[in-house]
């Protein structure tokens, strides 16, 4: 077991008077620590980087490495322990990582790992009031976490994905990159890259705004709108459409949508109209021609 090094703060930090730190500390150059900060190495150590900005009221606990010049406004809670009645508070576990330039607004909260990798949070992303991380959540770069949204544990978002207000993920759900989920939506599978989801658990459309700004080549756009019809306008629930991708496997695009699927645990959104058993449907305007009942949202497992 690592010992416990102290309290060590930068000679160009700024500490307020009124902020609490314990424990195994490090805070970095240019970082402010604002009134009513509590800083808590106690359980595992707490290292903030360079020209960090705490403004005030923020608690901070061990194992967590926050990078450089992040934002943490008031009532930011990240590193405690997991909402697990099985995972003592006094457990060190993997901990956090957070990269660099996140800002994360009023009353954002985030735990730690409770397995073998720590809580992950890249660079660059815009947590929203009152949004929520679970442990073992993953997050990359680029991200918007809407105002109210929760992201259960063991989640996986990739670079720049868009999240709207009041939106839940169930653990282990996945995000695509340059995915969006609108407002009040909820995401129990996979998401794949480029899609949007307007429904509970359903891709309804492709983020032709987001291909827009990623100034995406006409050949790349036309391979995702491709991927979208194959998996949830040509009748066949999307798993049935998995030998359609497999057929053009050396196409980046094509590769990229097939990586992300067989990285799935949960499988994959519906479309918005779904097949009973035993039918076909053309897309929104199928009409229904044979019995059964409904899949389960969530079941179109690989």
């Amino acid at each position: 077991m690592p010992v416990p090094r102290g309290i060590r703060i930068h000679p160009e930090a700024t500490v307020h008077p009124d902020a609490w730190l314990e424990g195994d500390v490090e805070v970095g150059p240019r970082t402010e620590v604002g009134p009513g900060c509590i800083l808590l190495g106690t359980v595992g150590p707490v290292s903030v980087g360079a020209g960090c900005r705490l403004i005030a009221n923020v608690t901070l606990g061990g194992p967590l490495s926050l990078g450089d010049a992040n934002v943490l406004y008031p009532q930011v809670c990240i590193g405690l322990p997991p909402q697990d009645l099985g995972f003592a508070a006094t457990t060190a576990g993997p901990g956090c990582i957070v990269g660099h330039r996140n800002v994360f607004r009023e009353g954002v909260t985030v735990h730690r790992g409770k397995t073998a990798e720590p809580t992950r949070i890249g660079n660059d992303n815009q947590w929203m009031a009152n949004s929520h991380l679970g442990h073992d959540g993953v997050v990359a770069n680029g991200c918007v976490i809407g105002t109210g949204s929760v992201l259960g544990g063991h989640v996986v978002i990739e670079d720049r994905v868009t999240i709207g207000r009041r939106t839940a993920m169930h653990q282990f759900a996945r995000l695509g990159h340059d995915s969006v989920v609108e407002d009040t939506g909820a995401v129990t599978t996979g998401l794949p890259p480029w899609f949007v989801s307007q429904s509970i658990n359903a891709a309804t459309n492709v983020n032709h705004e987001g291909l827009r700004r990623a100034h995406a080549s006409p050949d790349h756009v036309t391979s995702v709108e491709w991927v979208f019809d194959a998996l949830y306008r040509s009748g066949a629930a999307p798993h049935q459409a998995l030998p359609r991708l497999r057929e053009r496997a050396g196409d980046p695009v094509v590769d990229d949508f097939l990586r992300f699927i067989e990285a799935s645990p949960r499988g994959l959104c519906h479309g918005m109209v779904r097949a009973r058993r035993g039918q076909l449907h053309d897309g929104a305007n199928a009409s229904v021609t044979a019995t059964g009942n409904e899949a389960a949202s969530g079941r179109n497992t690989l």
